[in-house]
């Protein structure tokens, strides 16, 4: 029985670990705990028409956190249990044959885990105090690893926001149909940055695949809303006389290709081309595109 138990408990502890390590430190970002939850409480906001709006990204990750937190906390009381109440020693006036063997169990865990030290329980079997100070340091790096979780979003969220309002604004002044009329080497430098853009947001998603999770309550600042422009620039650049101009204009066409096939092989599902993964995009986060705000 406390073999099992025992070898339950590590069980229990490496999937959250494994899951901690692929969601955190992985190149692909994505474990596969997480992505449940996270995938899980987005379908739930998208059947209630997004009513948590921005929260929604937050709330997964903190549910995320959460979980990690009961995975290592349930595991170590599986490893304690066998040994509650023989393998510890207790304050005066705690009776441990008042509490349950599991809720002691479970105590002893999170106390531990917390790194609380309240020194109202004490291991003194071997194993168990071999054990504890393992448990005290995934809780610490615990600790660490959430919090820069949460700070390390923030970046990846701003470029995809500062792209955002760089498509709305050219959209309101008309860039594409107004691009036979600027000088080639111009158009290109646009386009190009462009490229390396929506480059970098392909990466963000791959190596941040939470941000997807992300709603905007600004259509300004929703890059599902304002994308779809640049299948218009990139069309007006693939029509132009100038080679310059042309081939930038791949680059844009090959990027947005890029873009579109990640969105749909990691979170959409759907759309052939990408103006119709553009489409499931803003659908997804409850965008309309084509109705900017100041057109």
């Amino acid at each position: 029985m406390g073999i099992a138990l025992t070898i339950a408990g590590i069980v229990v502890i490496a999937a959250g670990l494994h899951d901690m390590f692929h969601t955190l430190l992985h190149p692909s970002g994505k474990g596969h705990i997480s992505h449940l939850v996270l995938s899980g409480m987005w379908r739930v906001s998208k059947a209630t028409g997004h009513r948590l709006g921005s929260a929604v990204g937050p709330a997964a990750m903190t549910a995320v956190v959460l979980l990690w937190v009961v995975l290592q906390g349930a595991g170590w009381a599986l490893i304690y249990y066998p040994h509650v109440p023989g393998g510890f020693t207790y304050a005066t006036g705690i009776d441990p044959a008042a509490y349950s063997a599991g809720a002691e169990a479970l105590y002893v865990s999170f106390v531990t885990l917390g790194t609380l030290g309240f020194g109202d329980v004490v291991a003194t079997d071997p194993w168990v105090r071999l054990a504890s100070p393992v448990e005290a340091l995934t809780g610490f790096a615990l600790l660490t690893a959430a919090l820069t979780w949460f700070t390390q979003i923030y970046p990846p969220l701003s470029r995809r926001r500062a792209l955002a309002l760089e498509i709305k604004g050219l959209a309101e002044v008309g860039y594409a149909g107004h691009l036979g009329s600027l000088a080639p080497g111009t158009a290109a430098r646009v386009l190009d940055a462009l490229s390396a853009k929506i480059g970098a947001v392909r990466i963000d998603f791959t190596q941040y695949p939470e941000g997807f999770y992300f709603q905007e309550d600004d259509p300004d600042l929703s890059l599902a809303r304002q994308l779809p422009y640049l299948l218009e620039l990139r069309d007006a650049a693939l029509e132009h006389e100038e080679l310059d101009v042309q081939l930038s204009g791949e680059q844009l066409s090959r990027a947005l290709v890029q873009l579109t096939n990640k969105l749909k092989k990691d979170f959409l599902g759907s759309g052939d081309d990408p103006r119709q993964v553009m489409a499931a995009y803003a659908e997804a986060h409850g965008q309309t595109v084509g109705q900017r705000n100041g057109r």
